[in-house]
């Protein structure tokens, strides 16, 4: 009866374990978790009337040129100003990570459409989103860190630490909490 208790007791306690101890940068299981720290390398500059500059391929990219089928990474502040902001150099500590896969959205004015399989056979697409809320003391209006793109439910997986990277380009490094493996 002992040697029962304590194989059940050590299964409930290996199934605590949230995550890795080391993160595989390969692996779109697990996240860079909080306590994590992406470190802007150069200054970004968020353009007027916008609250976010988007990453890809390593390049500042507008949301026109930007392919959501391919990694993505959106830096968000606080507020929409009406002349650009400039996000200077610093290390952002991650407080939380959210992972989302959401349908996507068509919105024309007025009209406001979801994409799904329909009974036609037709596609649909899923956003698969990583969010990364920063934290920094130097510059609090940065809040968030997206990373996404768009995929099909049955094939679709979240971005890895590596597509990450790819997306970021020399603009961010990132340092997991914990190490990669």
């Amino acid at each position: 009866m002992k040697h029962g208790m304590f194989v059940i007791v050590l299964l409930v306690l290996g199934a605590c374990q949230s995550s890795p101890t080391t993160l595989d940068e390969d692996s779109t299981l697990y996240p860079p978790p909080a306590g994590s720290r992406f470190t802007l390398q150069q200054e970004l500059s968020i353009p007027a009337h916008s609250a976010h500059v988007d990453l890809q391929d390593g390049q500042v990219v507008s949301v026109s040129k930007l392919n959501q089928y391919h990694p993505n990474c959106r830096l968000d502040v606080q507020y929409v100003s009406e002349t650009s902001q400039i996000v200077q150099p610093d290390e952002f500590l991650v407080r939380r990570v959210h992972r989302r896969a959401t349908d996507v959205v068509s919105q024309r004015p007025g009209v406001m459409r979801v994409w799904r399989v329909s009974d036609d056979g037709g596609l649909t697409f899923m956003v698969y989103r990583t969010v990364f809320e920063l934290k920094s003391a130097r510059q609090p209006q940065v809040r968030w860190l997206t990373c996404e793109h768009w995929d099909r439910p049955a094939l679709g997986e979240h971005l890895n630490l590596r597509q990450i990277r790819t997306a970021l380009g020399a603009y961010f490094t990132v340092q997991p909490a914990g190490g990669t493996k």
